[in-house]
């Protein structure tokens, strides 16, 4: 009976710790943009320093949503704490712990870039924060799809749990935790060049700010995967015939699509952020490289497809 509740007590203070860690980072890295940008810049530093506390804000809400889960876990009772639940416990630590680190690192970035093109283009910084507090709102998708998967994780709950369905639902939490991972990287990257960019040259914001929005939201494609084979593993029946294959079916298909993502996001994150670049240098080419950038992407999430598609078949298999 140890094991079980030192299973649990491990998942409440494992969600909060692994939030507080990316959170601190991200906040540190935030503040240390925002007082940089301040050095430089004596004109405009009233924006800057609204820029980052609305930054920090942001960065913050990932560790937020870790708290009302440990808080969940630890007074939210009703039932007996089985092996089952506590390791399933595990998966929803996991989740909301990784995705608010994820987030908060991948955010601050956006902070820290946003700062330093105010420093250069004071007179420009509330279009600058606009576009800064879009990307960053953006990114906080992965935490809240973590959020919702944590929440339906524990509404399955019940002291009749067995213990592949405790497993079941571990994977369902290890496929969004892998899977916000990539998409995280990809849009901290890409948030950071674009707020840079438009710092470099104020004339290409709005070719920026609509290029931002569309690969933004290409880049979190993958997210969205991951979301769907989580709830398909979550309400997915285990197997009769063959109950334990059918439960590492479905572990192994949470791992292929989280680490389909990965790559695939990551990717998309990084060919956007040189387009990004480019646009800010050479706006009159927006249209050439708009349509390369999107062809790119094209080839590139296709591997995100091929790891969805094969997910698919071991969840259903």
């Amino acid at each position: 009976m140890l094991m079980p509740y030192f299973l649990h007590y491990s998942a409440i203070g494992l969600a909060i710790a692994l939030g507080s860690f990316g959170t601190g980072i991200g906040q540190g890295i935030g503040a240390f943009g925002a007082i940089k940008a301040l050095s430089r810049q004596k004109n405009g530093r009233d924006n800057i320093f609204r820029a980052m506390v609305m930054g920090l804000a942001f960065v913050e809400s990932g560790i937020i949503l870790a708290l009302v889960i440990s808080l969940l876990m630890l007074f939210g009772g009703g039932f007996k704490i089985t092996m089952p639940i506590a390791i399933a416990e595990l998966g929803i630590a996991l989740a909301i712990g990784v995705a608010s680190t994820a987030i908060s690192i991948s955010s601050s970035f956006a902070v820290k870039s946003a700062c330093t093109a105010m420093s250069v283009q004071p007179f420009f910084s509330q279009k600058i924060l606009t576009l800064m507090l879009l990307s960053q709102s953006i990114i906080e998708t992965a935490v809240v799809f973590a959020f919702i998967i944590s929440l339906i994780i524990r509404a399955n709950f019940s002291e009749s749990l067995t213990f592949l369905g405790g497993i079941k639902l571990f994977a369902a939490g290890i496929c969004i935790t892998l899977g916000c991972i990539g998409p995280c990287i990809g849009q901290g990257v890409f948030a950071s060049a674009s707020c840079r960019s438009a710092g470099l040259n104020k004339n290409a914001y709005n070719k920026i700010f609509t290029f931002s929005i569309i690969n933004q939201a290409v880049i979190e494609t993958p997210l969205i995967f991951c979301l769907l084979i989580s709830i398909f593993i979550i309400y997915m029946p285990i197997s009769i015939l063959n109950s334990f294959a059918g439960t590492i079916n479905f572990l192994i298909a949470g791992i292929t699509i989280g680490l389909g993502a990965l790559g695939t996001s990551t990717s998309a994150g990084i060919v956007a952020s040189k387009s990004c670049y480019q646009i800010a240098l050479e706006p009159e080419n927006y249209s050439i490289l708009f349509r390369t950038t999107i062809l790119a992407q094209a080839f590139i999430e296709s591997n995100a497809i091929y790891a969805l598609l094969i997910a698919i078949f071991l969840v259903v298999r």
